[in-house]
């Protein structure tokens, strides 16, 4: 339809969204939380030393100073580290300050603006990509990708080209699936193929892939022998996105056996209720949270 136009900006997508009184609720319960922490001193527990992964699916421009205000926020207590050296402290229990590890899901073109904000901090991000919309522009196909797998409105998505400046910046490149189908709806031939396929065209067009984040990111949406599979083909790590950090303090771990939480980021959120999760993850720290849960075990 030539006559869609893609979003350029989160107010547009907020316009968009149902349930403007439930997110009222949760606003207003955010900020309770956040007040409690700030009333019991809290948020020192944010230079507890740990691995924090944090992720973003998209900075559209109208989120971009609150961005740029949350990196500068962290970066007063923490180190940015790259996933990569995120996952090599963690298995080598080398925790020893307050880590935080950036990484963006599905490949959306705003991205660049993340990665120019990143760049100034000297903070790597790991962008897990789906090489089926890489440099998609015909404006019917993304509504549709947009819509089915993303359940988004339609966006702007990376191009190769792109891909490239963010690999000669120093950023990583990860495996998010092929098209971003959900693995727990797949048989595990579905999913051995789409993985190594998209593998394939990373490989080709990134170098070696080190990541791979599933899609969706709740326990449910993904399974122990595609886990396993992951880990056998070499990867370094497997990454959800259920909430949650990550503290070693018990020696080396078997780097097969790890799965990754992350928090997610919308940046134009209130800086307090970021903190609010932050602070969650950090008083919630786990040993047994570098493992899979017991429901993909």
């Amino acid at each position: 339809m030539k006559d869609t136009i893609l979003v350029d900006t989160y107010a547009q997508i907020k316009h968009g969204q149902n349930g403007k009184f439930r997110a009222g609720v949760r606003s207003s319960a955010l900020d309770l939380l956040s007040l409690k922490h700030k009333f019991f001193g809290e948020e020192k527990d944010l230079k507890t030393p740990r691995v924090q992964f944090l992720y973003f699916h998209h900075i559209f421009k109208d989120e971009l100073k609150n961005f740029e205000r949350l990196l500068e926020f962290l970066s007063k207590d923490h180190i940015f580290i790259s996933h990569s050296e995120a996952v090599y402290r963690l298995i080598n229990d080398e925790i020893d300050k307050p880590y935080i590890a950036w990484s963006s899901d599905d490949g959306i073109q705003n991205n660049m603006l993340a990665a120019q904000a990143l760049n100034t901090y000297d903070a790597s991000c790991c962008f897990y990509i789906n090489p089926a919309s890489i440099g998609l522009t015909d404006v019917e196909q993304i509504k549709i990708f947009c819509q089915e797998k993303l359940e988004m409105p339609p966006v702007a998505f990376l191009d190769w080209h792109e891909v490239e400046i963010l690999l000669k910046q120093g950023h990583e490149i990860g495996n998010h699936t092929y098209k971003h189908d959900m693995v727990s709806k797949l048989t595990q031939t579905q999913f051995e193929e789409d993985f190594l396929k998209a593998d394939a065209v990373l490989t080709e067009k990134c170098g070696p892939i080190r990541h791979f984040a599933y899609t969706y990111g709740k326990f449910e949406h993904f399974t122990k022998p595609a886990f396993d599979f992951v880990m056998q083909n070499g990867y370094e790590s497997c990454i959800s996105a259920s909430r949650g950090c990550h503290i070693n303090g018990q020696g080396k771990l078997d780097n097969n056996a790890v799965f990754l939480r992350r928090d997610q980021i919308i940046a134009d959120w209130k800086l307090s209720h970021i903190k609010h999760f932050l602070i969650k993850g950090v008083q919630e720290l786990d040993y047994a949270s570098n493992f899979l849960p017991n429901s993909l075990v």
